[in-house]
C-alpha cells in the first residue's frame, strides 16, 4: 500500500498565509501579545497534515471500489451512468472516514487520447465543497451511486482512474485514498435510414449468394480479417500482432465457404467531409448495416483509407459494427499514390463533398499518374450513396 501524498487545500494555504502575517506583525510592530493568536492557528496547521494521512491510509487498507458503465453501449443522447460501488472490507471499525470525488464531467476523453493534467491539481488537493460525497459503507457491507455519462457526441469514451480524497475535521489538508477503476463506455450513432435509396441492396441480401473457391488453401474460406477471441475457438487462429498491438486476443476470420459477405465502402477521408455530414454519414452506414445483418448476410465493412472490418449476421457482429462507427473519424490517406482496392460490386457511402472528389472509371482504364491529384478513383463500384 502506496503512503498517500498529503497536500493542502486552498483553506490550509489561507491558514498558512494568516499565521505568516501574524508573525510578521508581531516582529515588525513590536507586540508580543499576537504570539498566541499564532500558535492557535498554527496548532491545527501541525495537526491537520497527519489527521487526513491516517485518514487515507485507513481508506486505502479498507475500501474497494467497483465501477462499470449501465449501460455499456448507446445510442447518442441516451441515458448511460457509470455505476461506482464501495465495498467496506474494515472488520475493527463500523465506518471509515468520509470519501470525496472531483466533478467527472470534464474527465472523459476519447479511448487513446492524450490528456495533460493542471499543475495546480498536482500540488494542492481539492477542496472539501468542490468534491461529490461519495456512499460510507458499514463494515462489511457495500453502496453504490450513479455518475451520468456525457453522451451527447458518439466515441468510445473512456474515463480514467480518479482519486479519491478525504481530509481533516478542518479541511486544511487532503490526502488521496482509493482510486476507481477506468470505465469505458460506448456511445454509437442512432441508426437512420438513407435520404438516397441504396439500389440492389435488398437484392444482394436476399439472392442466393453465388459460390467461390477458397483461397486460404485449408478449407478455411477466405480471411476476412481479426476478431476478438471466444471460448472454443483453435489456438492455431490466434492472431499475435493484433495481441501485442491491443493487449487482449484475437484470431484471425475466415469467410465461410461458398458464400459471399455484403461489401460497404465508407468515406473516412479526412479533410473532405464537415463534421455534421459525416456524423449522418455514419448513421445512414449503421442503418445499412442493421438491415444487412439482421437480412443473415456477412458483410464486409471497407473505408477508403485502407481499413476492413469483416462483419457476421449475430449479436456479437451486430455489437462489433456499433463499436467500430463508434469511434470512426476521418484519417490520412496511407499515400499520396494510395488507390484503394474495392470489390465489383461494393456499395460506397459517402457525403456531398466527399462525393465531389470522387470519379468513376472503368476496370480496364489506366491509373491516373499525378500523385497529387485531389480526386480519388473509386474503381468497379456498383453503386455511390450520397448521404
Amino acid at each position: 500500500m502506496k503512503a498517500p501524498e498529503t497536500r493542502p487545500t486552498v483553506r490550509g494555504l489561507a491558514a498558512l498565509g494568516a499565521v505568516g502575517l501574524v508573525v510578521v506583525a508581531a516582529a515588525v510592530t513590536g507586540t508580543p501579545e499576537l504570539t498566541p493568536l499564532a500558535v492557535v492557528i498554527g496548532v491545527p496547521l501541525v495537526i491537520s497534515p497527519w489527521l487526513a494521512h491516517r485518514r487515507a491510509r485507513r481508506t486505502l487498507a479498507a475500501m474497494e471500489i467497483h465501477a462499470h458503465a449501465e449501460p455499456g453501449a448507446g445510442e447518442v443522447g441516451c441515458e448511460m451512468n457509470v455505476k461506482l460501488s464501495f465495498t467496506n472490507r474494515s472488520t475493527r471499525s463500523p465506518t471509515l472516514p468520509p470519501l470525496g470525488l472531483p466533478p467527472m464531467g470534464g474527465q472523459w476523453h476519447a479511448r487513446g487520447a492524450d490528456r495533460r493534467y493542471s499543475p495546480r491539481h498536482r500540488l494542492l488537493a481539492p477542496s472539501v465543497p468542490a468534491l461529490t460525497a461519495m456512499p460510507n459503507p458499514s463494515s462489511g457491507r457495500t453502496e453504490s451511486c450513479m455518475i451520468p455519462v456525457p453522451t451527447g457526441r458518439r466515441g468510445v469514451l473512456e474515463l480514467s482512474s480518479q482519486r479519491c480524497w478525504t481530509h481533516d475535521p478542518l479541511g486544511l489538508f487532503g490526502a488521496p485514498g482509493p482510486s476507481t477503476p477506468v470505465v469505458v463506455g460506448v456511445v454509437h450513432p442512432a441508426p437512420v435510414r438513407p435520404s438516397q435509396p441504396i439500389v440492389g441492396l435488398p437484392s444482394e441480401m436476399a439472392g442466393a449468394a453465388a459460390p467461390r473457391a477458397s483461397s486460404s488453401g485449408s478449407g478455411l474460406g477466405d480471411l476476412e480479417g481479426i476478431r476478438p477471441y471466444v471460448a472454443g475457438d483453435r489456438l492455431s487462429l490466434l492472431h499475435w500482432p493484433a495481441k501485442a498491438r491491443y493487449g487482449t486476443w484475437f484470431v484471425r476470420q475466415f469467410g465461410a465457404e461458398g458464400t459471399i459477405a455484403v461489401p460497404i465502402v465508407v468515406d473516412d477521408r479526412v479533410g473532405v467531409h464537415r463534421r455534421a455530414e459525416f456524423d449522418r454519414l455514419v448513421s445512414a452506414v449503421l442503418w445499412t448495416l442493421d438491415e444487412a445483418l439482421g437480412s443473415g448476410r456477412a458483410v464486409h465493412l471497407l473505408t477508403l483509407t485502407g481499413r476492413s472490418y469483416p462483419l457476421e449476421p449475430t449479436e456479437r457482429g451486430h455489437a462489433e459494427a456499433r463499436l467500430v462507427l463508434a469511434e470512426l473519424q476521418p484519417v490520412g490517406m496511407p499515400s499520396s499514390a494510395w488507390v484503394p482496392s474495392i470489390p465489383i460490386d461494393a456499395i460506397v457511402v459517402t457525403t456531398q463533398t466527399g462525393s465531389e472528389r470522387l470519379t468513376h472509371r472503368p476496370v480496364t482504364s489506366a491509373i491516373p499518374g499525378v500523385a497529387d491529384d485531389p480526386v480519388l478513383p473509386v474503381m468497379n463500384a456498383t453503386q455511390v450513396v450520397v448521404i
